[in-house]
């Protein structure tokens, strides 16, 4: 105990609050997201979190309250924060939350490999709680389960005054190939085994000519972008008013590509981009971030040839896992081998304004769901109050 509470005393955290600041801290981002396996990933990169926050967070007046934790002035803790409002019965509360968390499948904190990370996760949460003036809610959303973060949060051995919501996340299914892609096809329900070869074989065999290309070089990836969104706008996601954020990938996706960490796949038909799909990629693992295909076309099934497809190149670059990220669904799950479960957290200090809000979240919104006879949240999982 005393030697935890030396390497304590030696930890310093502060909020990042400036574009200025978030530039400068780049290399350091990429070291300690590179320190560990579950954070080395692209969409944890600086390049990723520094456009999110150009593209989504600023333009609608968040601010940055990013809390760095130092050993002996080495960065050895980030956990990427921005403030925005949320509304109570008319009361707005600000809450330091994770930034643009629509475009990220999963989030968590990043620290030093060669650092006690419990020490470092406790330095973050005792400076939020000291400065808890400066909020009302924390919300950590689609925090992976297996992560020591998680866990962290979860144990509740914290020297602070708090009340934490927990609620489901994204169930995320993914694809583990063990062997050849004949090994996990034949694994596959015999339905979604034959759906999926009898689509492959009529798009091989249709008489038109066909093709699906992989853009995965710097300078074809504004041409591979293009024929993505072409292929959003005539998909069922583009004419109901899903958006793609083009500017964001055409800035970000080029600089990911130099890593060779970002690719676009685009199936064609007669020359037309009929279906698409957007990667990122490391470490022999694909995390498909976008998957579309034009509803004229939807009896070819653009969007299972191009995960065969997917499978097939994955394989030849020598990778073993498929992300579907996001959320399950039907669709998704009956090609999967496995899930990654994720908790949403929601964490109050005793103040006043805080304390409205988780009453109002755990006491007020229920009585309202059971007058009004409707069913509680399903998402919900639990409660606790250490106030």
């Amino acid at each position: 105990m005393q030697a935890y509470r030396s390497i304590m005393a030696t930890m310093q955290a502060r909020f990042i609050t400036s574009d200025e600041e978030l530039i400068a801290l780049k290399e350091d981002w990429d070291r300690l997201t590179a320190s560990r396996p579950e954070t080395d990933m692209p969409f944890y990169s600086w390049d990723w979190f520094y456009r999110l926050w150009l593209h989504f967070g600023k333009p609608i007046g968040q601010e940055l309250f990013i809390v760095a934790v130092y050993e002996n002035e080495q960065l050895v803790g980030i956990l990427p924060l921005v403030r925005g409002q949320g509304k109570s019965s008319r009361i707005s509360y600000r809450i330091l939350h994770f930034c643009a968390v629509g475009m990220m499948p999963r989030n968590t904190m990043y620290t030093d490999a060669r650092q006690d990370q419990d020490a470092i996760f406790r330095a973050a949460w005792n400076h939020l709680f000291e400065h808890r003036s400066t909020w009302d809610m924390l919300e950590f959303s689609n925090v992976p389960d297996s992560s020591p973060f998680h866990r962290f949060v979860l144990e509740g051995k914290h020297d602070t005054k708090y009340a934490l919501i927990q609620n489901q996340g994204f169930i995320a299914p993914f694809i583990e190939l063990t062997g050849t892609l004949d090994d996990y096809l034949n694994s596959l329900s015999k339905g979604t085994r034959k759906d999926l070869r009898k689509h492959v074989k009529h798009f091989n065999e249709s008489g038109l000519s066909r093709s699906v290309r992989f853009f995965e070089k710097p300078d074809e990836m504004l041409e591979g972008l293009k024929h993505l969104e072409t292929v959003h706008n005539n998909s069922w996601k583009g004419t109901t008013g899903n958006p793609l954020h083009p500017e964001f990938y055409q800035e970000v996706t080029p600089v990911l590509a130099e890593r060779n960490e970002a690719k676009v796949a685009i199936a064609f038909l007669d020359e037309v981009p009929i279906g698409a799909a957007y990667m990122l990629c490391k470490n022999g693992v694909y995390y498909g971030c976008i998957r579309d295909y034009d509803q004229k076309y939807r009896d070819h099934a653009p969007g299972i040839l191009l995960l065969h497809y997917q499978l097939e190149h994955l394989l030849q670059e020598g990778g073993k896992i498929f992300d579907f990220c996001g959320t399950g669904s039907d669709h998704k799950d009956k090609f999967g081998t496995g899930h990654h479960n994720h908790s949403i957290f929601q964490i109050f200090h005793s103040g006043l304004k805080s304390r409205f809000v988780y009453s109002g979240k755990t006491f007020w919104l229920p009585l309202l769901r059971k007058l009004l006879r409707k069913p509680a949240p399903k998402d919900f999982i639990a409660k606790s109050k250490h106030f």
